[in-house]
């Protein structure tokens, strides 16, 4: 809760920077949608960090980017956006990698990865909340500056992290150091990304995203020690091929309609 405080702080300073001559446009025009994106936003990103520190990087990255497949199923379910057999084959592919790096008991039986249960449940409290605040922002991109969608959660988070927190560390000055590098960069791949599904499609932005996943690997090994398994490197490569084919699926299906 004290990293999520500092990173909701500095997103509001951040987003009144670029909104401070804005006047009553500030607030954006659709609040009641912009607050439940703001309450969705501290939930997933505190289900997020939750799950970042109590899994190895590799694994809690993996769970946490297999949302573009519950993002694809509830625009399908709510938005009416089409869904391909090529998108279903996606879906049940990235599934299959999901199911790979939690290897549940019932499953798998005994022998199955010694994953803090906890950490695991964040992840998929994680993939829900974040589906749905990306379906929220897909809708508030089409009439809200970038800015102003990216308003509310650090509103939420600056109000509400406070209250579940149960007592302030006084970082040190590198940590204050590292905490606001947390901020920095988190805010400003939020922009990019709000700015990123105004223009393309969930599938395709989300694809991109899958990216992180390598990244995750990469830097766990190079700074925590953390070696993946092969049942995360397998999990994890299908979940990949699979949101990378969903990208693709609704490429054709764009094309195709155009």
């Amino acid at each position: 809760m004290e990293i999520l405080f500092v990173r909701g702080v500095i997103g509001l300073v951040m987003c009144w920077v670029m909104l401070r001559g804005s006047g009553r446009d500030m607030f954006g025009k659709r609040k009641l949608l912009l607050a439940a994106r703001g309450l969705l936003g501290f939930g997933a990103m505190f289900a997020d960090f939750y799950t970042i520190v109590h899994l190895p990087l590799a694994d809690a990255l993996v769970l946490i980017f297999s949302h573009p497949i519950t993002v694809a199923l509830l625009a399908w379910l709510i938005m009416g956006e089409t869904l391909s057999k090529g998108a279903m084959l996606a879906i049940v592919t990235s599934l299959a990698g999901v199911t790979l790096v939690c290897r549940p008991g019932f499953l798998f039986g005994l022998g199955g990865p010694e994953l803090d249960p906890m950490g695991l449940l964040a992840a998929m409290v994680s993939v829900f909340l974040t589906s749905w605040a990306i379906l929220a922002v897909r809708v508030l991109a089409k009439t809200e500056r970038p800015a102003v969608v990216m308003l509310y959660p650090p509103i939420a988070i600056s109000l509400l992290s406070p209250l579940f927190a149960e007592g302030w560390v006084m970082p040190t000055p590198a940590e204050w150091g590292v905490l606001v590098g947390v901020g920095l960069f988190m805010n400003a791949g939020q922009f990019f990304m709000t700015k990123g599904y105004a223009i393309e499609s969930a599938a395709r932005i989300s694809g991109v995203s899958t990216l992180e996943i390598v990244f995750a690997a990469m830097w766990g090994l190079m700074f925590l020690g953390e070696v993946p398994d092969a049942w995360t490197i397998g999990g994890g490569s299908l979940i990949v091929l699979g949101i990378l084919a969903l990208g693709r699926s609704a490429r054709r299906e764009r094309l195709a309609q155009a």
